[in-house]
């Protein structure tokens, strides 16, 4: 029960987590971008990776070690469903990091670059999408929890 518990916890730390990361994605690109945001930028998206990966892990020892058992979950539609949307966010996100990735290796050739507004403007649109498949995961998880799905 206690390593349900803590599964559990973790996994949902790093849910919100992540939902936190992307927002502040989202709110850093709201504007003009110098140097200094650019770094910066890369560096919140590192840790979205991170804290991305820590979720997934969670999520599978949850699967494969939690109360409910293997069976239980890839019977469920619902589940299925989530990890789904989470590749789907997780594949979508490949072009931010991407542009976070140049943007820092330009800032670091010449301090004086700035990401283009079309560039900008592209990559808070992925964010965007990101955003609205991940606020689709705990509605996935809940009906998934109710034993829908089954």
């Amino acid at each position: 029960m206690f390593l349900d518990w803590l599964l559990a916890s973790f996994h949902h730390l790093a849910v919100f987590s992540l939902a936190a990361i992307l927002s502040a994605e989202i709110f850093l690109t709201a504007g003009a971008i110098d140097d200094r945001l650019a770094l910066r930028l890369a560096r919140v998206d590192a840790w979205f990776g991170i804290v991305a990966a820590i979720a997934l892990a969670a999520g599978l020892l949850r699967v494969f070690l939690g109360a409910k058992g293997v069976d239980y979950y890839l019977a469920n539609t619902f589940f299925w469903a989530k990890m789904a949307l989470f590749a789907a966010v997780g594949l979508i996100s490949i072009a931010p990091t991407f542009s976070y990735l140049v943007w820092r290796r330009r800032v670091r050739a010449d301090a004086s670059f700035r990401p283009p507004a079309r560039e900008i403007a592209r990559l808070r649109r992925a964010l965007y999408a990101e955003a609205g498949l991940f606020a689709l995961i705990p509605l996935c998880a809940a009906a998934m929890a109710r034993g829908y799905g089954m």
